[in-house]
């Protein structure tokens, strides 16, 4: 089964479940003849996968690059929020787009990886990560707050703050 670039997590579960239904049928109708051709697996080549807790949320700025921050995001959607830290307050990424280049985003200034500028033409948070790359970010949710757009997030929080630089959170938590 191919996955689509821009697909996300219940959209694929969705997709496996359904095939995951039909190859069980096939199976269980014909048993005699799939255990018949089955090969043994050499359970000295098996492995595990790893734990996944609640850390698998924060962000490395400076260690991933745009298109793996958003293929864990397609990963988590709806059963966690990628997170970092703004001001000592834990910031939920609620909606991430898919990273341009940030020579096609045409803006003011290079970005390093955490730092961000508020993008007025796209009313998104471009935020510099690994690599020269850039992820763009149109909602979000700061500890204690309601969701809130990235326009909100520019007119309430930039316009007071004097950082422009996203931290990794080492409190993640659920959404």
């Amino acid at each position: 089964m191919a996955i689509g670039a821009d697909i996300h997590m219940p959209e694929l579960h969705s997709s496996l479940a359904q095939l995951g239904a039909e190859l069980l049928l096939d199976t269980v109708n014909n048993v005699r003849e799939r255990i018949a051709k089955a090969t043994p697996q050499d359970g000295a080549l098996a492995t595990y996968a790893p734990k996944i807790t609640s850390r698998i949320t924060e962000i490395e700025w400076p260690e991933q690059n745009s298109m793996e921050i958003y293929a864990r995001y397609r990963a988590l959607y709806g059963f966690k929020c990628l997170t970092t830290s703004f001001l000592d307050k834990q910031v939920q990424l609620l909606n991430v787009r898919k990273p341009k280049s940030q020579a096609q985003l045409n803006l003011p200034r290079f970005l390093l990886p955490s730092h961000f500028v508020f993008h007025r033409g796209l009313k998104s948070l471009i935020i510099g990560c690994a690599q020269g790359t850039a992820i763009e970010v149109t909602q979000m949710r700061i500890e204690g707050k309601k969701p809130m757009s990235a326009l909100d997030f520019n007119n309430g929080f930039l316009k007071q703050a004097v950082s422009r630089q996203f931290k990794q959170n080492t409190n993640a938590a659920y959404c």
